[in-house]
């Protein structure tokens, strides 16, 4: 997984033929792993879908990476870091 704003280890290398959408103005997309902020307990959960409201704001429905965890929706809003999902190289 490449955090965000980092370039992957082989950028160079052969793309694949699937790429996600990214969306977003953080540039979320489904596979990313996110540290989320909900009313100040802060948990990293990985993105399953990324839904967009009438309002024409996000919400994501994650899967928190600690089971103690009971939260499966978040806002953009609520998302602190992201580290998006690294390419496979061929």
């Amino acid at each position: 997984i490449a955090p965000c704003g980092m370039p992957s280890r082989n950028p160079s290398g052969p793309r694949p033929s699937v790429q996600f959408v990214r969306t977003t103005s953080k540039g979320i997309a489904a596979g990313d792993i996110v540290l989320i902020d909900k009313k100040g307990r802060r948990f990293h959960a990985q993105v399953t879908e990324l839904e967009q409201l009438e309002s024409g704001r996000f919400e994501l429905n994650v899967r928190p990476l600690d089971s103690r965890i009971s939260w499966r929706t978040a806002s953009v809003r609520e998302v602190i870091e992201v580290w998006r999902r690294a390419r496979r190289a061929a």
